[in-house]
C-alpha cells in the first residue's frame, strides 16, 4: 500500500499509515463521490469514525447514518444510496462489496504476526519419539507425548499439550495451553486459540440397573480436525464414542464453543460463541449458527442452513432454510409470533374495553 505519508498514526490499528481518497480509489478499483484530497490515517466504525478516517457502509441502515457521522470517508456497496453526502467535504468509494473491500483494507494495515523463531524451548519436554517436522517452533512448557507427529512450519505456544500419537499438520498454530488428546488430529493450517480442548471426554452417563448411582459410558474415539479451521478460545471438542468427531476444512468456531461427541460439520461453517452442539448432530458446508445456540442429539443441520442466536434446535433444519426461536422454526413464522406477542396487550386491552361496554348496554 503506497503511503502518502508516514507521519502520526490513529488508534484504529492503522500503524502509522496515511493515504489520500483519490489514491485509495485507484488501489480499490472504486467509484470515488468527493473529494480526492482527504488524508486517511485509520479505520474506525460509523459512530467513532473521525474526520481523518475510513468507514465501510454495507446496509442502507447505516447509510441513513452517514449525515451523523463525521468520518471522513467511507466505503459504499454499489446500489445503496447514501443521503445527506457534503462531496466537497467527505468522499464516498463505491464498490462492488464494501465488506470485502474492508476487509482487504484490514489485511493490509493489520501487523504482520509476530512468529517466534523455529526452535525447541529448553522447558519442553518431547518424547524420544515424537516426529518434530521442519523448521517447527516449540514454546516453553510444551509437552509432546509419545508417537505424537508435529508438521512442518507447526507453532506451539507456551504450555501447550500433545497428547500420545497425536498429529499436527504443517503450517498449524496452536495457542497457549491448548490440549490436544491422544490419537486427535490437527489439519494443515489450522488456528487453535487459547486453552482449545481437544479430545476430552463426551458427556454420557446411564444409571446403574442396581439404581446406585450412574456408569459413565466410555469413549474410545477421536477428533479430527480438517485443514485450514480456526478454534476460538476455550472452545472444546468432545471425541467420539467411537469414531471420530470432525470438523471440516476452512470451518470457523468463535470462543468458548461445545462440540458434542461424534458430531459432523461440514466445510467452511461459522459457529458463533457459546453455541453447544450436543452428541452425533450433523452439519453441511456453508452453515451460519449464531451465538448462544443450542442444538440437541441427533439433529441433522442442511447446507447453507442459518440458525439464529439464542435459537433451541430440536429437529432437522432443511438445506438453505433460517430458523430461529425456541424452539426453533422457520424465522418467518417466529418473527410473525414475535410480532403477535408484542401486540397481545393492546389487543387484550381493547377486548376488555369492548367486554365492559357490552355489559353496559
Amino acid at each position: 500500500m503506497n503511503a502518502v505519508d508516514s507521519g502520526s498514526h490513529s488508534n484504529s490499528g492503522a500503524q502509522g499509515v496515511r493515504i489520500a481518497t483519490g489514491e485509495l480509489a485507484t488501489l480499490l478499483h472504486a467509484e470515488l463521490l468527493g473529494s480526492d484530497s482527504i488524508i486517511l490515517d485509520g479505520i474506525e466504525s460509523m459512530h467513532a469514525a473521525g474526520p481523518a478516517q475510513l468507514t465501510f457502509i454495507s446496509t442502507q441502515s447505516f447509510a441513513d447514518q452517514w449525515g451523523d457521522s463525521n468520518a471522513g470517508a467511507a466505503l459504499v456497496s454499489r446500489g445503496i444510496e447514501v443521503p445527506g453526502h457534503d462531496p466537497v467535504r467527505r468522499a464516498l468509494l463505491v464498490v462492488d462489496d464494501a465488506e470485502q473491500s474492508m476487509i482487504d483494507m484490514l489485511e493490509r494495515l493489520a501487523p504482520e504476526a509476530a512468529c517466534p523463531p523455529p526452535g525447541v524451548h529448553p522447558s519442553a519436554i518431547i518424547d524420544s519419539t515424537a516426529q518434530l517436522g521442519a523448521d517447527v517452533c516449540i514454546g516453553p512448557f510444551v509437552s509432546v507425548g509419545p508417537e505424537a507427529t508435529i508438521g512442518s512450519g507447526a507453532i506451539l505456544e507456551e504450555g501447550v499439550r500433545v497428547g500420545r500419537s497425536a498429529a499436527i499438520g504443517a503450517g498449524a498454530w496452536l495457542g497457549m495451553n491448548a490440549v490436544i488428546g491422544e490419537r486427535c488430529v490437527v489439519g494443515a493450517r489450522c488456528r487453535l486459540h487459547a486453552m482449545v480442548c481437544l479430545g476430552a471426554d463426551g458427556f454420557g452417563y446411564r444409571p446403574r440397573s442396581d439404581g446406585s448411582g450412574l456408569r459413565k459410558v466410555p469413549h474410545i474415539g477421536t477428533v479430527h480436525i480438517g485443514a485450514d479451521v480456526e478454534l476460538g478460545a476455550g472452545t472444546c471438542v468432545d471425541r467420539g464414542k467411537f469414531g471420530a468427531t470432525v470438523i471440516g476444512d476452512g470451518t470457523k468456531l468463535d470462543n468458548l464453543v461445545q462440540i458434542g461427541h461424534n458430531v459432523r460439520i461440514g466445510k467452511h461453517c461459522v459457529i458463533a460463541a457459546q453455541t453447544g452442539l450436543a452428541g452425533s448432530v450433523v452439519v453441511g458446508n456453508w452453515v451460519q449458527i449464531g451465538a448462544q445456540a443450542g442444538v440437541t442429539q441427533h439433529v441433522t443441520i442442511g447446507d447453507g442452513a442459518r440458525i439464529g442466536a439464542k435459537a433451541g434446535v430440536i429437529r432437522n433444519v432443511a438445506a438453505g432454510s433460517s430458523v430461529l426461536g425456541i424452539p426453533a422454526d422457520d424465522s418467518r413464522i417466529t418473527l410473525r409470533q414475535i410480532s403477535c406477542i408484542r401486540k397481545l396487550p393492546e389487543f387484550m386491552a381493547t377486548v376488555r374495553s369492548q367486554g365492559k361496554s357490552g355489559d353496559d348496554a
